[in-house]
C-alpha cells in the first residue's frame, strides 16, 4: 500500500510537469472573443442575447459558453495574457490528474493508468488551449466516473454528481451539452440487450444485466432538465440542432471528417485494440464495445471528436487490457509497481521525463502570446490610430474569418469572426455572412459584389491570401492600398 501511495505521488508530479510542457503559450482565435464577451457580461451584469462586436446590425447571439467567458475574463483582468497561459497549464494539469485518478479507480491499476494518461495527454496536445473544451473534457471524465460508480454501488450521491456535472456543462459549453447524454447510451443498450437475452454464453463480449441501470436512467432524465437552469433560454435544447442544420461545419477544419491516415496515433491505438481482441482471449464488456465503436464513428465523422475518443475511449481500452492481464496474472500491477519503485528505476524515469519536458518547453521558447503572422497586431494598431478622431461610425471593414476575433478583441468592429453560428441563417434569419465570406475567399463571389452588398468601406487581408493577391493586381482602381506591413494589407474603397 505504501509503495502504491508513493507511486501515485510521483505519477501525479510527472503528469503535472508533462501537462505544463505541452500547454501552448500562443493563444487561439476563440480566446480573443472569449475575453471580450466575458468583459461584456461582467460589466453589464446580464446576458441580453444580442451581438455587440460586429458592425452588422440586429444580430442575436446565444452566448454558448458564457460562464467560461466570464472565468477567462476575470483571469485576464488579473494576470493578462500570462494569467491565461497559466490557467491553461493548470486546467491541463487538472485534466491529467483527473484522467489518471479516474482510470485508477475504475480499472484498479496504476502502471497502465499512468501510461494511458501520458498517452492521452500527448494525443490531446493539439486540443489543449484556452477554450471551453478544456474544462468540459474534465467534466466528461468525471461524468464517466460517476456513471460507473452509480452502476457499481447504486449510491444516489453519484447521481447528484451527474446532475451537478450536467449543470456545469450546460453553462460552460452548451454546444457539447447534448453529447453528455450520448455517453449514457452504451450502458442503456447493454441493459436492454441483457433483458432480452435468455442465456449466458462464453463469447468474447460480456453482457451485464445491472439493475442499477434503471437508477442511471432516472438521473439521466433529471440531467435533461438542467438545461433550464441557464440564462440562455432554450439555447441548450436548440443550439446543436441549429448548428447541424447549417453549413458552417462544412467549412471549419476541426468539424470536417477525420482523415485517418493523418492520425498515426489513433491508428496505433486501434491496431493494439483490435489485435488484442482478435488474437488473444481478451474479452470486452458490451457497454465498452458500444462506447468505443460509437466514438470511432463520431471521430471519423468529425475530426474534433478525436478528443472525446481519447478521454473516454482510453478508459475503456484500459479496462480491456487490465482485465486481460489480470486474467493471466492477478497481481501483475502490484509486481510492476514494486519493480518500478526501486530508486534506480525511479531516477531513470524522472530523468527521462525531465528531458522530454525540457525539449517540449524548449520548442516554444520563442513563442509569443499573439502570433503576429496569424493575427494583425501591427495593423490593428494602425487602424485604431487611423480612426482615432472619427471613430468607427459608418466604417465597415471586411476581414477574413481566421483573425476576426483578434480585431474584435482590439475593439475594431468586424465583418466576421470565429463565432460562425452568429453569422448563419440558422441563428439569425436572412443572414448569410459566413457563407458570403467563404464564397468571396474561394472566388465563388466577386469582391465587387460583396462590397456592394454590405457597403464595405475598408478591407484588411492577410498578405498570403489569394484575395489579397488579386487586389494587389487591381490596386489603384477603387481599391486603394493604405497600409501594408509584413503580414497584412489595409485597403480603402473609394468612389462608393
Amino acid at each position: 500500500m505504501k509503495e502504491k501511495r508513493k507511486f501515485n505521488i510521483i505519477a501525479v508530479i510527472l503528469i503535472i510537469l508533462f501537462a505544463i510542457s505541452i500547454s501552448p503559450k500562443t493563444l487561439q482565435n476563440d480566446t480573443f472573443y472569449t475575453i471580450k464577451i466575458g468583459e461584456l457580461i461582467v460589466k453589464n451584469k446580464n446576458i441580453d442575447m444580442l451581438e455587440h462586436f460586429s458592425w452588422h446590425s440586429n444580430l442575436k447571439y446565444t452566448y454558448p459558453h458564457w460562464l467560461y467567458d466570464v472565468i477567462i475574463y476575470l483571469i485576464y483582468n488579473i494576470g493578462g495574457m500570462v494569467g491565461i497561459y497559466i490557467s491553461t497549464c493548470i486546467f491541463a494539469a487538472i485534466l491529467g490528474i483527473v484522467f489518471f485518478s479516474v482510470n485508477v479507480k475504475i480499472n484498479k491499476n496504476q502502471i497502465l493508468s499512468f501510461f494511458m494518461t501520458i498517452l492521452g495527454l500527448y494525443m490531446l496536445k493539439s486540443f489543449i488551449a484556452a477554450r471551453a473544451q478544456l474544462v468540459t473534457y474534465i467534466l466528461f471524465i468525471l461524468q464517466i466516473y460517476s456513471m460507473e460508480k452509480l452502476l457499481e454501488t447504486g449510491k444516489k450521491r453519484y447521481g447528484i454528481y451527474l446532475i451537478i456535472d450536467s449543470l456545469l456543462v450546460a453553462n460552460l459549453h452548451v454546444a457539447v451539452w447534448p453529447f453528455s447524454f450520448v455517453l449514457y447510451l452504451p450502458y442503456m443498450a447493454e441493459y436492454f440487450i441483457a433483458c432480452l437475452k435468455k442465456k449466458e454464453n462464453n463469447s468474447k463480449i460480456i453482457i451485464n444485466k445491472n439493475p442499477n441501470t434503471k437508477i442511471l436512467i432516472v438521473f439521466m432524465i433529471c440531467c435533461i432538465l438542467t438545461g433550464i437552469f441557464t440564462p440562455l433560454g432554450d439555447t441548450p435544447y436548440t443550439y446543436l440542432i441549429k448548428t447541424m442544420k447549417g453549413t458552417t461545419t462544412n467549412f471549419i477544419l476541426e468539424h470536417m471528417p477525420m482523415i485517418l491516415i493523418n492520425n498515426i496515433d489513433v491508428i496505433c491505438v486501434l491496431i493494439v485494440l483490435f489485435g488484442l481482441l482478435m488474437f488473444t482471449d481478451a474479452k470486452i464488456e458490451m457497454s465498452d464495445l458500444f462506447m468505443i465503436c460509437g466514438l470511432i464513428i463520431l471521430m471519423l465523422y468529425s475530426g474534433r471528436q478525436k478528443s472525446i475518443f481519447i478521454i473516454i475511449g482510453l478508459i475503456c481500452i484500459n479496462r480491456i487490457i487490465s482485465e486481460f492481464c489480470n486474467s493471466h496474472n492477478s497481481s501483475i500491477d502490484k509486481q510492476l509497481v514494486e519493480a518500478i519503485m526501486r530508486k534506480s528505476v525511479i531516477v531513470i524515469i524522472i530523468i527521462c521525463f525531465i528531458i522530454v519536458d525540457f525539449c517540449l518547453i524548449f520548442e516554444k521558447r520563442n513563442d509569443q502570446y499573439v502570433d503576429e503572422k496569424t493575427y494583425p497586431v501591427e495593423m490593428s494598431n494602425y487602424i485604431l490610430d487611423y480612426f482615432k478622431e472619427t471613430g468607427f461610425y459608418n466604417v465597415r471593414i471586411f476581414n477574413e474569418y481566421n483573425y476576426g476575433s483578434y480585431l474584435l478583441y482590439r475593439g475594431i468592429p468586424v465583418f466576421i469572426d470565429s463565432r460562425a453560428d452568429l453569422y448563419s441563417p440558422e441563428f439569425n434569419s436572412g443572414v448569410n455572412v459566413f457563407e458570403d465570406s467563404e464564397s468571396v475567399g474561394s472566388f465563388e463571389m466577386d469582391i465587387d459584389e460583396l462590397v456592394e452588398k454590405y457597403n464595405i468601406t475598408h478591407i484588411i487581408l492577410s498578405n498570403q491570401s489569394q484575395l489579397n493577391k488579386v487586389l494587389k493586381k487591381i490596386e489603384g482602381t477603387k481599391y486603394k492600398l493604405v497600409k501594408e506591413d509584413e503580414n497584412f494589407s489595409f485597403y480603402k474603397i473609394e468612389n462608393l
